[in-house]
């Protein structure tokens, strides 16, 4: 964990290894690593995440940041992994070939 003494604010990367989607456990292939920064403006202190698959998000807490992230993969695999495909785009195609390449499913999850 990468921390910053000043402020305890936690940057390390995020690694996800599988997520959970309606009830099926998707293991990834190779975990897939998001990079966290956090942007200490006086205003509005934000923790930033960018990563694989066009990943970009913000938050005001790293937990926070966490469950979105889960949430957009979730989201991601649902409409691009398993859409419909003549109903996406073709740079939604893509990443639902990409989703698909790199999870892989197995037993359901609790």
């Amino acid at each position: 964990m990468t921390t910053d003494p000043k402020t305890d604010v936690d940057i390390s990367p995020i690694v996800v290894s599988e997520i959970v989607v309606d009830g099926r456990r998707l293991v990834a292939k190779e975990p897939l690593r998001f990079e966290v920064t956090f942007d200490d403006d006086e205003v509005e202190p934000l923790y930033e995440l960018e990563g694989p698959l066009g990943i970009y998000l913000f938050a005001e807490t790293r937990e926070l940041l966490i469950d979105m992230l889960y949430d957009v993969l979730g989201v991601m695999w649902r409409d691009f992994a398993e859409g419909d495909p003549a109903g996406l785009s073709s740079d939604a195609q893509h990443l639902g070939e990409e989703l698909r390449h790199r999870f892989a499913s197995v037993a359901g999850a609790a």
